[in-house]
């Protein structure tokens, strides 16, 4: 029994899988060229840690087919043409499939549902004593948004199963995100026990009270429907943890959270962490890549030592707070001033849910406020950057020397993994203890509390005094940590429980 992670197809005593990844972010987004879209069709790579970390999957199995929800115009014709042709769509190494939603399904599920609902929950951001406000809405979204979308991606990896079936083959579905929770009962309904399906969360499993948020209906259909997969995995052991005893209470089954075994009356769902990693030699290569260097010329004319920050504007991420500790260390520390220059590279997200409005305007409301306060006509303390560029952001990560990654609660954090990788100034990583990413690299990193303001002002301040040589050591360490479980390493992780797995073994 061997999992040829290495090679291109897992061949686990002489059966091969047919792979099947599933996500509603897709790795193109195709349109047309000419001013008003009547050209040649055009595709542009998809980005974030989600797509990277897919692509590192699919490298290991070239004739893997990847379906993912339809979002441009072109998107929907790709998806009408894979219908009508019955085969993938193939884009250079990619095959692809898209999925058409009805528009106001789609809308509600991922606006009305998965992101103002489970993304808060999950998160923890909500006000409780105010929020959120459930009723007939929350049905609605659920019952004609998120369903159908769900029923709808089942049906498309139903028909690319059929369409490509080849005898001895069995199929393997990759299930990511919060998106589509309820794909793995649907897939049940469809293809029945033959297909192994694993479901990756990449965001975080919170405690069973914070689940019971959510009205019953959600939690337990949720539930009921990830126990229908034979792995459910997520970025820590924390998490694994938290699902197992989520499951215990909720619908009362039998798990072991130390083994992340849950036996349910048909089948032993495996629950397992894999800390999600980068591809450090490809952000060797970006660092020195033509338009990072022409970004560096900014970076390196801030004055003074560089405090860094590189995050989505989510409520998750803790940014407000970040500006408040680092004014509350000008504010302790006078010395500091002149000294520390803070650039925020953050990038706009979900700009149409009203919290997340609000949020983006609070930023900018602390942004002016403690430039207003302490900035001279020499130095800006805080330079803020709302919008998406990555060369900078790159440009960034080699030149601070502290990088401050205090969310209220993340999945994993790949900022944390990505600057270690490449910094070339021995610079410090604050850490959140509610990072992902705090498993791996906390130990090397200095710890906060994302809620305590105090301690992140001082932490900030200790981090720009750090003797040279523990700023040495920690840097070094935290480098080799990323290097050494890189994205290959978190794909034959997964590959090598799936040829452990008794479902894939017979047993």
């Amino acid at each position: 029994m061997v999992a040829q992670a290495e090679g291109v197809n897992v061949d686990v005593d002489g059966r091969d899988a047919r792979f099947v990844v599933v996500s509603n972010r897709g790795p193109v987004t195709f349109s047309r060229s000419g001013s008003e879209g009547s050209g040649e069709r055009e595709y542009s790579r998809g980005a974030g840690g989600l797509v990277t970390a897919l692509n590192a999957v699919l490298r290991h199995r070239r004739d893997a087919v990847w379906i993912a929800s339809a979002i441009s115009e072109e998107d929907a014709r790709v998806a009408e043409e894979a219908l009508r042709d019955g085969v993938p769509y193939e884009v250079e190494d990619l095959k692809v499939v898209l999925v058409e939603h009805e528009g106001e399904a789609y809308d509600l599920m991922y606006n009305h549902l998965a992101n103002p609902l489970l993304w808060f929950v999950q998160h923890g951001l909500y006000n409780l004593p105010y929020t959120p406000e459930l009723g007939d809405s929350t049905k609605r979204a659920w019952e004609e948004g998120y369903i159908p979308v769900n029923e709808n991606f089942a049906e498309a990896v139903a028909r690319t199963l059929e369409a490509s079936a080849q005898e001895g083959e069995e199929p393997v579905i990759l299930v990511h995100d919060y998106q589509l929770y309820m794909l793995p009962l649907f897939l049940r309904e469809r293809l029945g026990d033959g297909a192994f399906i694993s479901l990756f969360s990449h965001i975080p499993w919170p405690e069973p009270d914070h689940w019971r948020v959510l009205p019953e209906y959600i939690r337990e259909d949720v539930l009921r429907s990830l126990l229908k997969a034979d792995v459910v995995a997520f970025h820590t052991h924390r998490y694994a943890r938290n699902f197992a005893r989520t499951a215990h209470e909720v619908l009362n089954v039998e798990a072991d959270e130390e083994e992340g075994v849950i036996h349910t009356r048909e089948r032993e769902v495996w629950v397992r962490p894999y800390p999600i990693s980068i591809d450090p030699d490809e952000f060797k290569k970006l660092a020195q890549s033509e338009e990072v260097l022409k970004e560096e010329e900014f970076v390196k004319d801030l004055p003074g030592k560089l405090l860094l920050r590189v995050d989505r504007m989510d409520l998750s991420k803790n940014v407000v707070r970040g500006f408040a500790a680092y004014a509350r260390m000008l504010e302790r520390y006078p010395d500091t001033r002149g000294e520390v220059t803070f650039l925020a590279q953050l990038q706009p997200s979900r700009g149409d849910i009203p919290e997340y409005a609000s949020y983006a305007r609070a930023i900018q409301r602390a942004v002016d406020e403690i430039n207003e306060k302490y900035g001279t006509d020499s130095w800006e303390p805080i330079v803020l950057s709302m919008e998406d560029n990555f060369p900078r952001s790159v440009a960034a990560y080699k030149n601070y020397d502290a990088l401050l990654v205090n969310a209220v609660r993340d999945g994993m954090n790949l900022v944390a993994k990505e600057a270690a990788v490449i910094n070339e100034r021995d610079g410090v990583l604050i850490l959140s203890e509610n990072a992902g990413a705090y498993e791996e690299l906390g130990e090397h990193a200095l710890t906060v509390n994302p809620f305590d303001i105090d301690e992140q002002a001082v932490k900030i301040y200790e981090a720009f005094n750090m003797p040279d040589d523990e700023r040495t050591r920690r840097a070094e360490v935290l480098r080799q940590t990323v290097i050494e479980n890189d994205i290959e390493e978190w794909v034959k992780a997964q590959l090598k429980d799936i040829a452990a797995h008794p479902k894939w073994r017979g047993t």
